[in-house]
């Protein structure tokens, strides 16, 4: 029984932004009498960042992932059944949503406020998450999400900051000025993990009422797929064949490994599953990722069980971070492009990267 509204924070931001990372610090530093649930959206169909925030799945924190297209494009009875069933398990005191870099916050945002919901959430602070570097690449300032994102954002948080120019942070002021929004407070961080004070800053403005504006965002300024032309006509015809989650299943104990894809909003996914008594040099996938690196993918997210441990990959824009996990059931690989892959080939050189036991 719900007795009060869960206090709701949406986390937006675009790919590789660092919404994974400042939600577990977030998990790491909440109240302790505090139950804390996450609902998590991924773009690729294979699930990787429930698996990180897993890390930190201590007594009083429940995660659910929902991977596979856009959380904020289902605003309907399959994302309230996914909300329903968070709340019903885990009875939190706060609900954290992310949806994927590449969904529409403001459809999330309608839906949490509708009247099923009237009761039973209450919509606070929303945070963007920002690389400004991006605003001055037209295929982001164009973007009808990118856009979106800030439009409902209550604090925005350049993230990566160390590595901007100072016509980065000029043209993101310009850019929110663009959009009416030089009233919202904007955070600049110059690290990999967002620093205490700036965290602490972020804790006090969670409880705070969302602003009116965020169900009521501007149209697109000129909308623009980020997928190059030769890539409209998807799905590629030499791709392996995608499967339901009962077949990827079939094909992962037949095989050891399934392939899954998916496309929205000018971007494709190809993603790969590979069992977990199948493990890679660490050598060898390190050299398939210099290959990937050069191809110019927007995101490369990984878990990979190797002979020397399990690797975390996280590759932006070609720059790599890599870390190391507790644990992992299986192996999971993860590319997000603009522009058509040949996947048959990426698959060939991945599989070779496995050590015969």
């Amino acid at each position: 029984m719900i007795t009060k509204p869960i206090k709701t924070n949406i986390i937006t931001g675009f790919l590789g932004v660092g919404k994974t990372t400042l939600i577990k610090q977030l998990l790491a530093n909440k109240p302790e009498h505090e139950k804390w649930a996450v609902l998590v959206n991924e773009f690729g169909e294979i699930g990787i960042d429930g698996g990180l925030l897993h890390t930190q799945a201590t007594p009083g924190i429940t995660i659910k992932e929902v991977p596979g297209g856009c959380l904020c494009c289902a605003a309907g009875v399959p994302t309230q059944v996914a909300i329903t069933q968070l709340i019903q398990q885990a009875k939190p005191d706060r609900l954290l949503i992310e949806p994927t870099g590449l969904g529409h916050p403001a459809e999330i945002i309608k839906l949490l406020q509708a009247v099923h919901f009237q009761h039973v959430i209450k919509v606070q602070t929303s945070l963007c998450l920002v690389d400004a570097r991006k605003v001055r690449d037209e295929r982001y300032h164009n973007h009808d999400i990118f856009i979106q994102q800030i439009q409902v954002a209550d604090i925005v948080m350049a993230n990566k900051a160390q590595h901007y120019a100072e016509q980065d942070q000029q043209a993101l002021t310009g850019f929110m000025a663009q959009l009416n929004r030089v009233d919202t407070p904007v955070i600049y961080n110059d690290s990999q993990r967002i620093q205490p004070e700036q965290l602490q800053y972020i804790y006090t403005q969670l409880d705070k009422s969302t602003t009116q504006r965020n169900t009521q965002v501007s149209p697109p300024l000129k909308p623009k797929s980020m997928l190059n032309p030769s890539a409209e006509q998807w799905f590629l015809p030499s791709a392996p064949s995608t499967y339901s989650n009962d077949e990827l299943q079939q094909q992962l104990a037949l095989q050891g490994y399934a392939f899954k894809t998916n496309q929205g909003e000018g971007c494709v996914s190809y993603g790969w599953i590979i069992d977990s008594l199948r493990c890679f040099s660490f050598e060898s996938f390190m050299q398939w990722l210099e290959s990937v690196k050069g191809l110019n993918v927007l995101r490369l997210k990984a878990i990979v069980i190797t002979h020397d441990g399990i690797l975390i990959v996280n590759m932006v824009d070609g720059h790599v971070n890599l870390d190391e996990h507790d644990d992992a059931l299986d192996s999971r690989i993860e590319i997000i492009s603009d522009s058509e892959l040949d996947v048959n080939s990426l698959q060939q050189q991945l599989l070779e990267c496995i050590e015969v036991i």
